[in-house]
């Protein structure tokens, strides 16, 4: 199973999730391995045939995220955010993946620690061809998704988060929970806007690293779903 699946389907029994929603599906490998009755898809090009997996508890949409939210009705018990990889993109999903969540919903954010400093770069061919330039390899692209949590960190004080710190991607799970020590570090979102890689490094205890297996522990959900 792949890793972020395998994450997926761990947090999905601490909140016994029914309905999920994948933003950024691809080639579905993630999407497949997710165990849930109802699940939506959301990808502007999938590479995959969708008619032949959607069904009434299987739904895709070749659209926009922002177009997507902007019909949508339903409810989801856990989101996966894995979309164009940039912060202003994420920041948008994930505001309106907080419209259509509940109390006990989880929400997972993905590429959230570039593996270098051509990764956190804001276009993929960018990141790919300096870091060629510069004599290295590999296709890592992570844009500036970081900045994200920097943002939940300094402007959302009722959410409570975590970042996962193995595997070859970090991700971070976000849910309702008031964070007693709310201590901005910027309180301001210009400064987070312009966070470069370096900048992000000093600070990278904003990320809260926690291993996988310490999650079921760490995430205090409420009792009651509100709706």
């Amino acid at each position: 199973m792949r890793e972020s699946s395998r994450r997926i389907n761990l947090l999905s029994t601490l909140n016994s999730t029914k309905s999920y929603l994948e933003i950024g599906v691809e080639t579905g490998g993630t999407f497949i391995e997710v165990e849930a009755e109802y699940k939506v898809g959301v990808d502007i090009n999938f590479l995959f045939d969708t008619e032949a997996l959607g069904n009434e508890r299987v739904k895709f949409f070749r659209q926009p995220s922002d177009e997507f939210f902007s019909h949508n009705k339903y409810v989801f018990d856990l989101v996966f955010i894995d979309g164009l990889h940039t912060f202003e993109q994420t920041l948008r999903d994930f505001m309106n993946s907080l419209v259509f969540t509940h109390e006990r919903s989880i929400i997972i954010i993905d590429d959230v620690f570039p593996s270098d400093v051509y990764s956190s770069l804001r276009g993929h061919f960018d990141a790919v061809g300096f870091r060629h330039q510069a004599g290295g390899s590999g296709h890592d692209w992570h844009g500036d998704v970081y900045k994200l949590i920097f943002f939940i960190h300094d402007f959302m004080p009722t959410l409570s988060y975590a970042t996962i710190n193995e595997g070859l991607n970090k991700q971070t799970v976000v849910w309702r929970e008031n964070r007693k020590k709310f201590s901005p570090i910027f309180n301001d979102v210009e400064p987070i806007s312009r966070l470069d890689y370096f900048s992000m490094l000093k600070n990278k205890e904003i990320m809260n690293f926690i291993s996988e297996a310490s999650l079921p522990s760490y995430i205090k959900l409420p009792d009651v779903r509100s709706r």
